[in-house]
Parts: C-alpha cells; structure tokens; sequence
C-alpha cells in the first residue's frame, strides 16, 4: 500500500495550529444535541436550528465543516443526517461518545489549557493553579462536572471492554478487584462475560455512588461487591486479580507507587496485578503514538504530576512497590495490558 505523502512542513505546522478549530466544531454540535434531533431523520439547517435554538445559517456552517471531517452528511445541498460517527454524539446509543466530547473539548479543558505554556514553564498542573485542588476534589465538590467525567470514563471504558478481553484471557480468575473503577462498566462487563468471577468496585465513595444501577442494568449486581474508599489509605484485600485502568497515569511516580503498594499489601503471594494503560515508545519518532504523547500532556494540565510513560518506566515503579517481572500486552486499540505479580 502507497504511503499517504506528507504534508509540506509550512502546511502541517499550520494544520496542528488549527485543530482547535475541529474540537469546538465537535463541542458545539454535542451541545446543541444537534444528533439527537437528526435521530427523527434528515433535516435542514434551518429546521436543525429551530430545534436546537440555534441560527439556521449559521447552523449549516458548523455542519459543513463537520461533514467534511466524517461526522454527519449531506445528501443534498442544505440537507444533512446521522452517519455512523454522528450517531455515537446522541446521549443514550450503545457507545455513545458526546459526553467524551463534552468533557474533553468543554468550558474547562479550554479554560485549562490555555494555561499550558505556564504548565511547561513550572511543571504545575493548570487545574491546581485554577482551583487551588485536584481534579479529584474539585469532582467531589461539583457534582454536575462529576457527573460528566464519569460518564465519559464510562463511556471510555465500555470501548476498551472487547478489546481487552480478547486481547487477556479473564476467566481464570475466582474474584477481580477492579481499583479506581468509577462506576464500574469495565468490570461489570468482565463479569458479563464469566459468569463464575466475582467481582470488587473499589472507589471514592461519591464516585461508587452510581455504581448499583449500573451494575443492576448489566445483571451483575448480585455478584460484585461495591466498596468505597482511597487507594491512597489502601485496597479490599481477597482478589486473586487486581485491576488498575487509566489509575496510574493521574499520578507522579511517588503517589503511583504508593497506589501500587497498597494492592501489594493487599494481594495474595500469587495474585496478579493488571495494569490497563497507553505504553509510550522509548524513543519519540514522527507519527508515531501522536495521540498516546498528546495524552500525556492532557496529564500535564489536568493531574498532579500524572504523565504517560514507557515500559521502562512502568518497570521502575513497580519494582520500587514491590513487583517481579512484567508482562507486556497488547491490544487492537492504543492501550496495553501490563500483568504484574508480586515479587
């Protein structure tokens, strides 16, 4: 297959300088619901507008520019209906993805971002200078931005089920304690899947919160404990599997190991340890795991020393928390598996 040719590097500077462009495209449609009101089949732009109390014209604008990125079509001229992407920004489609959308592209994320040259100047995080608190706490005290954070890492966590499973053979294990968990869509679809696992959530307790139904929906409610607590103060003991997805890159390499010493404590000589996360090459190349390295700046702004890191770096804590040899696994997405046991 012929390479695609890449840009002249005039043309692709100005291409990355512009990408703001498409996320607040994608930001406004999600919060118009502009595909929901397409879910009652084609309209125009003007008929868009009137639904979503927004301008006719400049309506077909944004959905132009959107067309022309893959998300929605135009059959005819001022006409436009769902397409495979469109769909997934309605609210409550299987794998829904607008409130992804809402959260990374939102009022926020664009507040705190444009704080990142600070960020690289003090290595502080943007939200710590906004808030003067964590993310973390900052969600426990805005129940309305929670809400949505969790419904994105919902939403996140729903994408990477198959991949993982069929990447990682679940099945062996008699109770997995997923640590950090939200509310709880991974293991609840893990547990879907092996109907002799039992199963631990473990959160913050404004987070597990909304956890039951969920776990209710997905018929395993019966068979998976809801625990709330800190990962910090430690970890329900009893699993012969613990599970840490998207944990670990929230947190600078100190609190991560203290994170990965609290599941030691907990863990049984020979329990596994499962580490779900992005693995950065060692070596930086061009086009080469973009958006894993843009990921890692998202850290930057938004966590306390989080960051993105390569297996190397992933052996280091590990070793310091007290785990033997690691295993690499990949999958058909950007995120591995790490599996860990303890030394």
């Amino acid at each position: 297959m012929d390479e695609k040719p890449q840009a002249p590097p005039a043309i692709m500077l100005r291409q990355l300088a512009h990408v703001m462009r498409a996320s607040r495209a994608l930001y406004a449609a999600a919060e118009l619901g502009i595909a929901d009101i397409l879910a009652a089949g084609p309209m125009t732009s003007e008929e868009i507008g009137a639904k979503a109390g927004a301008n006719g014209p400049t309506v077909r604008r944004l959905m132009r520019a959107l067309v022309a990125h893959g998300v929605f079509e135009e059959p005819e001229s001022g006409c436009f209906r769902l397409n495979a992407a469109g769909e997934l920004l309605r609210r409550d489609v299987p794998g829904s993805q607008r409130a992804a959308v809402l959260f990374v592209a939102g009022k926020m994320r664009w507040e705190l971002w444009s704080d990142f040259l600070e960020c690289v100047r003090t290595g502080q995080a943007a939200v710590e200078r906004a808030f003067g608190k964590t993310i973390f706490e900052r969600n426990a005290e805005t129940p309305e931005e929670a809400a949505l954070f969790n419904e994105a890492m919902a939403s996140h966590s729903a994408a990477l089920s198959a991949p993982l499973m069929a990447a990682y053979d679940f099945g062996s294990f008699r109770r997995l304690a997923d640590i950090g968990s939200g509310t709880g869509r991974l293991i609840a679809d893990i547990l879907a899947a092996h109907h002799s696992m039992r199963g631990t959530l473990f959160d913050l307790p404004n987070v597990v919160a909304g956890a039951p139904a969920l776990l209710e929906a997905s018929g395993v409610k019966a068979r998976c404990e809801v625990v709330g607590g800190s990962f910090f103060d430690g970890v329900p003991p009893g699993a012969d599997a613990y599970l840490l997805r998207a944990i670990l890159h929230d947190w600078d390499d100190e609190r991560s190991i203290t994170i990965l010493k609290s599941v030691r404590k907990a863990a049984a000589k020979d329990a596994v340890l499962l580490i779900v996360e992005r693995v950065l090459p060692e070596k930086a190349e061009a086009g080469n795991a973009v958006d894993s390295y843009l990921l890692d700046l998202e850290m930057l702004v938004n966590t306390p020393g989080g960051r993105e890191r390569s297996e190397s770096e992933f052996r280091e804590i590990l070793n310091a928390a007290g785990f033997g040899p690691l295993r690499l696994i990949p999958t058909s997405t950007a995120t591995s598996l790490l599996e860990a046991r303890p030394a």
